[in-house]
């Protein structure tokens, strides 16, 4: 940081004061000079006035007509009468500049002033002479009518220029005082504004070093406390990000635990077939091949782990398929009604099987949004899975409707149900309620995972109710894409 923002702060209003003052006190000064220049101006006229008055009277009283001639003799009279009736010194010069009168100017050197050169030349002129300790104005006009000399009439205003001066000396002192009281508040001024940026600054140092705790005691009703709350609640969301990236860590770290279980799980369920496949085969190798019972079942055995050895990687491939977010699902509007009823005739030769019937109450015209083939694998994955738990002998209902913009589908069997405390874990990859039926059956324990990643991909949901002794019902809710 070169130069802080404080020193700025000081710097510009220190400039900006300067030139304030130096304009203020440049006006000033010329104001005071104008004003001074239209008192001499008025002076000069009221002074020309009088003395051609009593220049006039001179002439009454003398009894005498000025002219180039008599101009001479009587110019010493003309000025000391006029200079006592005027109160100021007067002269009286020729038309070529000649002193006439003497012992009244206030100096030689006046003689020299602009003021009688313009007189010389038939104007009338004054001029302010500026010397060491005093200032002279000198007013020189013609006398007479044609002119036959030149009237100088001299005022001292020093004391009008020292009381001028006084006062600009004073409007500089207090320009000075000013000054330094205003650099003296703008120093404490800047120092309040900077404090709490210096604690935003030191306390966005400590959140770039990891510190997220901190708690800015900045209480301020404008921008700048505005600009604390606003980083006191960029602080909040940091922690919570924070925490939310810890979370998604520990989940991380969860299905990796989860991943290692159902990848533990495959190795298994693909060794216990390949294991008894192999046990049966090298036993009628060592036997030799004859029809008898052993032969028989260990033939059989063969074919039964074999089916389902291969259903069991079918299913784990869609199981791949439908939880990669690289596999495509075409979504496009479809009637679910109509898919329902498909299902459910397809399905109804395995149900006859078993003498279980497919009772169906369906709404028509459930239109939603999703991939036809992937909802009729749900379907049938569910219907299959009510006719192999239910019992023989049974009905399974399968229902659908809407309900304002919520279409469901429900599909009850009426077979053992299952525990309640088992009842979350039946979509866990290879879990089984009951071992020993599931792979009677030929279930693998992947059908409701890939159903539950299925409807996932369609933002919709399922569940399951059951009641043991009475039947399993599974639900599934379809709220996005529905039309």
């Amino acid at each position: 940081m070169k130069y802080s923002i404080q020193l700025k702060i000081l710097l510009y209003l220190s400039i900006i004061l300067l030139i304030g003052f130096s304009l203020l006190t440049f006006a000033v000064y010329n104001t005071t000079w104008q004003n001074s220049q239209r008192i001499i101006k008025g002076d000069m006229i009221a002074a020309k006035k009088n003395l051609d008055l009593y220049l006039s009277q001179y002439r009454l009283v003398s009894n005498m007509d000025l002219s180039a001639a008599t101009l001479p003799s009587e110019a010493e009279n003309i000025s000391r009468q006029l200079s006592t009736q005027i109160g100021s010194n007067v002269d009286i010069y020729s038309l070529q500049g000649e002193k006439l009168s003497y012992g009244s100017a206030p100096a030689d050197d006046l003689d020299k002033t602009e003021d009688l050169a313009k007189a010389m030349k038939g104007e009338i002129a004054y001029t302010t002479n500026f010397r060491a300790n005093q200032v002279m104005v000198s007013l020189s006009y013609p006398i007479g009518r044609p002119a036959v000399g030149i009237l100088r009439y001299f005022k001292d205003y020093t004391q009008l220029y020292g009381d001028n001066q006084k006062f600009m000396d004073m409007i500089c002192l207090f320009a000075a005082i000013i000054f330094f009281v205003i650099f003296i508040a703008s120093y404490i001024f800047s120092t309040q504004i900077t404090k709490p940026i210096k604690k935003l600054a030191k306390a966005a140092e400590e959140v770039s070093q990891g510190n997220y705790d901190l708690k800015l005691n900045i209480h301020l009703n404008d921008e700048i406390g505005y600009l604390a709350s606003r980083f006191q609640l960029m602080m909040a969301k940091i922690r919570e990000q924070i925490e939310i990236i810890q979370q998604d860590r520990d989940v991380l770290e969860q299905v990796q635990k989860e991943n290692k279980k159902f990848f533990d799980n495959v190795t298994h369920e693909l060794k216990t077939p390949i294991t008894t496949i192999a046990g049966y085969a090298q036993a009628i190798e060592d036997l030799g091949i004859k029809e008898d019972e052993f032969t028989r079942k260990g033939l059989q055995s063969i074919i039964n782990e074999s089916s389902r050895l291969n259903h069991m990687v079918i299913e784990l491939i869609e199981l791949s398929k439908a939880s990669s977010n690289k596999f495509s699902y075409e979504f496009t509007d479809l009637n679910l009604s109509e898919l329902i009823e498909e299902t459910s005739d397809e399905m109804m030769i395995k149900a006859k099987k078993y003498n279980i019937v497919l009772n169906c109450s369906i709404e028509q015209d459930l239109r939603l949004k999703g991939d036809r083939d992937r909802l009729k694998e749900v379907l049938i994955n569910l219907i299959d899975n009510a006719i192999k738990y239910g019992n023989v002998n049974s009905v399974i209902q399968i229902n659908a409707c809407r309900e304002k913009n919520v279409v469901w589908v429900g599909i009850k069997d009426q077979g053992p149900g299952i525990p309640e405390e088992l009842r979350q874990k039946v979509f866990d990859p290879f879990f089984r309620v009951s071992e020993k039926t599931s792979r009677e059956l030929g279930s693998t324990g992947l059908g409701l995972t890939i159903v539950k990643e299925i409807m996932e991909k369609h933002k919709g949901c399922i569940d399951i109710k059951s009641i043991p002794g009475e039947g399993t019902e599974v639900i599934l809710r379809f709220e996005s894409g529905v039309l």
